[in-house]
């Protein structure tokens, strides 16, 4: 369990393998002040999940692929961009095409200068608790039992990526949740947990109870993050050349 604060919030996260399962498919990035090239940057905060797809053998690997690619949005020589973002997670796209025999989901959010871009890729899903309301911000991109859209699907990724536009608001809740964590969990219980208390600490302690409480069966991961100050992730004038 990681439970750092931000100057903008607080961001936790945890992650559990499933049970059968010899390795946790699962990754999530935590990309904000706690990183010093991050703090650095002057580019906000990016939060996001994967979920390996676990039938083709080395799910991790395209996980661990699509989670590191996204930290390119804090070190590119590109300005910092809702562009620059789509085309890393195409990058992704192909190099998990290239070097994997597997695919995964991909969901998060990117928070910069008082706004939010979420993201998403597959059934993972990004959610916001806001005024006592639980909005799934994501759609579940499947088709009968498979997925509709993921990292490693190739030329029509672009065109499959779920990309969106919101303005932060003070005390917004946002979790990422991979399917495996909403069967444990799901949004219904989500929504009653955070009524009780939409403090991240008191909610990821629920959701770490839930998941020990008993064998889970697939990789469960949750990240949560609360805005305390929407423009509390800068975005640094772009640098000119």
């Amino acid at each position: 369990m990681i439970a750092p604060r931000t100057g903008a919030g607080l961001a936790l996260a945890i992650t559990r393998r499933g049970a059968g399962h010899a390795l946790n498919d699962d990754r999530y990035a935590l990309l904000d002040a706690r990183n010093l090239v991050v703090r650095g940057a002057g580019r906000g905060v990016l939060y996001a999940a994967a979920d390996g797809v676990t039938s083709a053998g080395n799910g991790f690997a395209a996980a661990e692929l699509a989670c590191e690619a996204l930290a390119e949005l804090f070190t590119s020589s590109r300005a910092a961009s809702e562009e620059l973002l789509i085309d890393l997670i195409e990058s992704a796209d192909a190099q998990v095409r290239l070097t994997t025999s597997s695919a995964c989901t991909l969901a998060g959010i990117w928070m910069s200068a008082g706004q939010g871009r979420v993201f998403c890729l597959g059934d993972t899903a990004v959610l916001r608790w806001q005024k006592g309301k639980l909005t799934r911000l994501t759609p579940k991109q499947v088709r009968g039992r498979g997925l509709a859209a993921y990292v490693g699907m190739g030329g029509l990724v672009r065109h499959a990526l779920f990309f969106d536009r919101l303005y932060l608001q003070p005390e917004d809740v946002f979790i990422i949740a991979t399917d495996g964590l909403l069967h444990v969990v799901p949004e219904e219980e989500l929504a009653t947990l955070l009524e009780a208390d939409p403090s991240p600490a008191a909610i990821i302690e629920q959701v770490h109870g839930r998941l020990h409480a008993a064998p889970v069966p697939d990789d469960a991961t949750f990240v949560v993050c609360r805005v305390d100050n929407p423009y509390g992730f800068p975005m640094a004038p772009a640098r000119r050349g």
